[in-house]
């Protein structure tokens, strides 16, 4: 088991609990959300715990069930926040299996109060969850009702950024250093930033592959012109590769493929990069569109600049 889930989103989500969510109709009342739910304390945590087998903080009760009845069934005397501060639970700290199967039967329909705004608060939980790696989503329903369970999130973009990394080390310029980290950090927020910055580095690989062969190019070029000019430079061409084999007619139409790419680029970047401006009804592509501009982008720039440092070792 793992603790990904900083102290930090655990605290965030724990305040959401005791402050609430601000009620849009009535900014001076916050909507809340209690954990039990329509079940007393004891019996929501024993769903989860086996609390006959956990000691009592009162000498009077033998374990935590009856602990936990008598302070806050029969005589409520804990405070509301209690159970994410005792340390027989540890939801503070503890691993994040612990705190996850928590929050997911908090939302459970044998829980949950149908009236409370609870969609509002799993809202707000999974912003804060998504950015540790995790998110709560409906797993099934039982009697129409969802039910919900935690998954650890799947980095979409993760060979881009490992490829991003490598990029990093061979161009060594701070410069492509900070746009591929800008390029990366906006995919999920801003695609339209990611997209345009995917644009600038296929473009900014294409300039110093010319001008490490100190190989003069117009400042007019396009992209699609800057990276015919590149790609012809360092052997990159269709009409470069012996076409008399299956094998050299499969290479030569993969490499005119990559014009295909810068022209995509910046077709898609013109129209939802961020490089113009933009009028209020403008709506950006979802981010699986960044995801694919990112991801080819700097498997084209990989390509490329690899075929250049093995052409000058020769």
């Amino acid at each position: 088991m793992s603790k990904d889930i900083s102290e930090i989103t655990r605290r965030d989500i724990i305040d959401l609990f005791v402050i609430g969510l601000e009620n849009p109709d009535d900014p001076l009342c916050n909507d809340r959300l209690y954990w039990s739910g329509r079940m007393d304390e004891e019996i929501f945590l024993s769903r989860l715990f086996e609390l006959h087998s956990m000691p009592s903080t009162d000498g009077r009760y033998k374990d935590a069930f009856g602990d936990i009845h008598q302070h806050c069934t029969n005589n409520s005397d804990w405070d509301v926040d209690w159970i994410f501060y005792d340390s027989r639970f540890d939801l503070l700290h503890a691993e994040d299996e612990i705190f996850l199967n928590f929050l997911c039967e908090v939302f459970h329909p044998a829980v949950r109060l149908e009236r409370q705004n609870w969609e509002g608060f799993l809202e707000e939980f999974n912003k804060l969850l998504k950015l540790d790696g995790f998110i709560i989503k409906e797993s099934c329903k039982i009697s129409g009702r969802s039910v919900y369970n935690w998954e650890r999130l799947v980095d979409q973009n993760i060979i881009a950024k490992s490829q991003g990394e490598d990029l990093k080390e061979k161009f060594d310029s701070k410069y492509i250093s900070s746009q591929i980290e800008i390029m990366n950090s906006t995919i999920e927020t801003a695609p339209n930033v990611a997209i345009g910055k995917a644009k600038e580095l296929l473009e900014t690989c294409c300039k110093t592959i010319l001008d490490e062969q100190h190989i003069a190019y117009s400042a007019d070029l396009d992209l699609t012109q800057l990276m015919k000019r590149a790609c012809e430079s360092i052997g990159l061409s269709a009409k470069s590769v012996d076409k008399s084999t299956e094998s050299g007619n499969i290479a030569a139409r993969i490499l005119g493929n990559l014009g295909a790419i810068s022209q995509g680029m910046a077709e898609l970047r013109n129209l939802y990069g961020d490089g113009h401006g933009r009028t209020r009804g403008f709506r950006p592509l979802p981010n699986r569109y960044a995801n694919l501009a990112v991801g080819t982008s700097v498997a084209a720039v990989k390509f490329m600049w690899d075929t250049y440092v093995e052409r000058i070792k020769k």
